[in-house]
């Protein structure tokens, strides 16, 4: 059974099209994406997801750092924060793929944003959702 602790405002999920999901390497290479976020970010939280291991497996719990659901960010820390190391993860692995979930279940590939675009987007509208400006964004760049 999969999870995050309470209701959050998006998860963001790294693919990667030469690493195994699973493999220990590649949760690594998250694990180190999820820490620049959390040295960085001034308000709200991310947290990875944790699932729940089957019966007669070692691990009752196993923490799953390609998967992160995040809390209570605004579109300036969005741009500020997650958008500049999503910048960063993209420049050094260029077959990767990050995508947004919303609560409503719309999925959007921020990997294949404009991401200088999307970034002044959220400048000039720091206070708007994540999600609510993704939509915003993506009708107007149609």
């Amino acid at each position: 059974m999969q999870g995050f602790s309470d209701k959050f405002d998006f998860s963001l999920t790294l693919k990667s099209g030469d690493a195994d999901y699973s493999s220990e390497y590649w949760q690594e290479q998250c694990c180190q994406f999820y820490s620049s976020i959390c040295k960085s970010i001034p308000d709200g939280w991310i947290e990875p997801l944790n699932v729940r291991g089957s019966e007669g497996e070692r691990a009752d719990l196993a923490t799953v750092f390609s998967t992160l659901a995040v809390f209570g960010i605004t579109g300036e820390v969005f741009a500020n924060v997650i958008l500049e190391a999503i910048k960063t993860w993209l420049e050094h692995r260029p077959t990767a793929e990050i995508e947004l979930k919303c609560p409503d279940g719309s999925t959007v590939k921020i990997s294949k944003l404009p991401l200088a675009k999307l970034s002044k987007f959220f400048e000039e509208n720091p206070q708007i959702s994540v999600c609510e400006g993704l939509s915003c964004f993506m009708k107007s760049n149609k």
